[in-house]
């Protein structure tokens, strides 16, 4: 009799996170984790005491995988900031389940009180170098002056992932421009 395979914590997490990939966070339980391992649920349960700390080890892959994935776009006419956000648009329209799962799910509020949130801080870092202007005004301003633009461009990439609009890429880059113009002007910083 050959010897049965070994459903190791790393095989766990690898399968839980292609099925939160494709159907996102909320269908992931021990028995649709079984079903592809082809196993019964009690490895699951060896590999992971609980579902809870199962679902904190995919969600901060699906963080890891997004981050990666946004820094992959590359082009020499944007900032690193706007390269960003343009990634997160390119996730949020090639990468539906885990972009819900990551901003439009109950579960990011969930995860946000127990972890940081690195993407957006990452990209907050990036937009801190976009224009030396942004230290001429007050910290409070400035981290407004980006809220504003995270949401906007936010609802850029929900309306992308839920199919409501179909944008070029240099549409969505002239548009997240424009506000960052006007958002300038706003604050003085013409």
């Amino acid at each position: 009799m050959p010897p049965k395979a070994e459903i190791t914590k790393e095989k766990v997490l690898d399968a839980s996170f292609e099925i939160a990939r494709e159907q996102g966070l909320e269908v992931l339980t021990a028995r649709s984790i079984a079903t592809k391992l082809k196993c019964s649920t009690q490895p699951i349960y060896s590999a992971y005491g609980s579902m809870e700390e199962l679902k904190d080890d995919v969600y901060s892959r699906a963080i890891d995988f997004a981050i990666t994935s946004m820094r992959q776009y590359e082009d020499d006419k944007n900032s690193p900031a706007m390269k960003l956000v343009l990634g997160c648009l390119l996730f949020a329209q090639n990468e539906k389940q885990l972009f819900r799962t990551i901003y439009l799910s109950d579960y990011r509020k969930y995860y946000l009180t127990r972890y940081e949130d690195r993407i957006n801080e990452e990209i907050y870092t990036a937009f801190l170098q976009l224009d030396d202007r942004l230290s001429l005004i007050s910290e409070s301003k400035v981290k407004t002056m980006f809220l504003k633009l995270m949401a906007y461009w936010l609802g850029i990439s929900t309306m992308i992932n839920t199919n409501m609009l179909s944008l070029e890429i240099e549409e969505a880059t002239e548009m997240v421009e424009e506000m960052y113009q006007a958002l300038s002007i706003r604050e003085g910083l013409e």
